[in-house]
């Protein structure tokens, strides 16, 4: 299995200076905007805007549309019509902020030897930029978004760091790959410790570890360290409800986006055999959601200590949803019973049925996590799955 290699964009593989980055493109995009308000007013904004992203745990929202619902009418405008405009200001006077980044020749040496070894990698950045903005970064890194699976942005996925979703979504969409992965990133709190929590290795790219004890250094000292866990097998998702459940929030997230993606492409409309993966996954996912996981999470949440039992039984697209049905119509079934069965998850856990350490009930507290640790095993195969396809 090849190895997959997640990597933070600014001051990892770009020397972006976010102290100096930050300020400079609030006041460039400010001036751009300045007939909405005052630069206070835009800036302030803006930050509410972003506050809000940060929150979003809807797998069924974009943060670009949390961004356009939170930014826009407190400013007497709208996306529509400001879309001119900031396609303008991405376009010429973002790239005026490039002299304040450097690229890093250990970085490019290294994305360098990453493709040559056949890794698959992606950049999983913090997606608080629209994806020209984040496009150009990787270019004045002196590398081509090209050469990565993806790199994440605002205006595809639904969730931000630190957020344990925000990596599922990253491994979602890579469709949970089964070999070896590894995140490297310079930020403990927003690149690490979530990844680790997750069950994989991880790399601290700093010049300075203090007295921290955790596996890093240089960015000159990456490949060796790559090279050193390349054939160890020690590295899996753990058995972690809140990792559990982060999946569970991911899945929907990451069928929201090839939905998306799929319904903005004309000719992938036309081909009925593309379609036909994703809806045998979208039905099966939403027969299983609505007839056995959720009535399943609302007998065990009205009395979390009786006997409880899955079916164990696949529906099929006969049984409850027709074969008539677009991909779109299946998807908004799912969101919706995946959302409620979500709810009723963090019911159990802030109720601490899902609680290892808590001995009340332990027997059900097993029981109870050994269903979510299935569905979201589940998850992962049906997306492994469908991707490979």
């Amino acid at each position: 299995m090849p190895l997959t290699v997640l990597f933070d964009l600014d001051d990892t593989l770009l020397s972006t200076h976010m102290d100096q980055f930050l300020p400079g493109y609030f006041t460039l995009l400010g001036e751009t905007l300045s007939h909405l308000g005052s630069h206070e007013q835009i800036t302030g904004q803006i930050q509410f805007a972003v506050q809000q992203m940060v929150k979003n745990q809807d797998p069924g929202k974009t943060l670009k549309e949390i961004f356009a619902e939170n930014f826009y009418s407190a400013l007497s405008t709208t996306e529509q019509a400001c879309r001119h405009t900031l396609g303008s200001f991405y376009k010429n006077i973002y790239p005026d902020l490039k002299p304040i980044t450097q690229p890093r020749p250990a970085a490019i040496e290294l994305v360098e030897w990453c493709q040559s070894e056949g890794m698959v990698m992606a950049i999983a950045t913090n997606p608080l930029f629209p994806r020209s903005a984040t496009f150009q970064r990787i270019q004045w890194a002196g590398l081509d978004p090209d050469d990565f699976s993806f790199f994440t942005s605002y205006d595809d996925f639904h969730f931000t760091k630190p957020h344990l979703s925000y990596y599922a979504e990253v491994l979602g969409r890579l469709g949970w790959p089964e070999g070896p992965i590894v995140m490297i990133g310079d930020n403990l709190t927003y690149d690490l410790f979530p990844v680790d929590t997750i069950g994989y290795a991880t790399y601290w790219v700093t010049d300075d570890k203090q007295d921290i004890a955790w596996e890093g250094g240089a960015l000159s000292s990456v490949m060796p360290w790559l090279k050193s866990i390349l054939n160890i097998d020690g590295h899996h998702l753990a058995n972690d409800p809140q990792v559990q459940i982060a999946v569970l929030r991911s899945t929907p997230a990451v069928l929201d986006t090839f939905l998306r993606e799929k319904s903005s492409n004309p000719k992938a409309k036309d081909e009925h055999a593309s379609q036909a993966p994703l809806m045998d996954t979208l039905i099966k996912m939403i027969n299983q959601e609505e007839t056995d996981y959720l009535p399943l999470w609302e007998q065990i949440v009205s009395d979390p200590q009786a006997n409880f039992s899955m079916s164990g039984k696949v529906p099929q697209a006969s049984e409850s949803t027709g074969n008539d049905l677009q991909p779109q119509e299946v998807f908004t079934r799912f969101l919706q019973a995946r959302k409620a069965s979500l709810a009723l998850i963090e019911h159990l856990y802030e109720q601490g049925w899902l609680d290892p350490s808590d001995t009340i009930g332990q027997n059900h507290q097993v029981k109870i996590q050994s269903v979510l640790s299935s569905l979201a095993d589940q998850d992962r195969l049906s997306l492994r799955r469908f991707i490979n396809l």
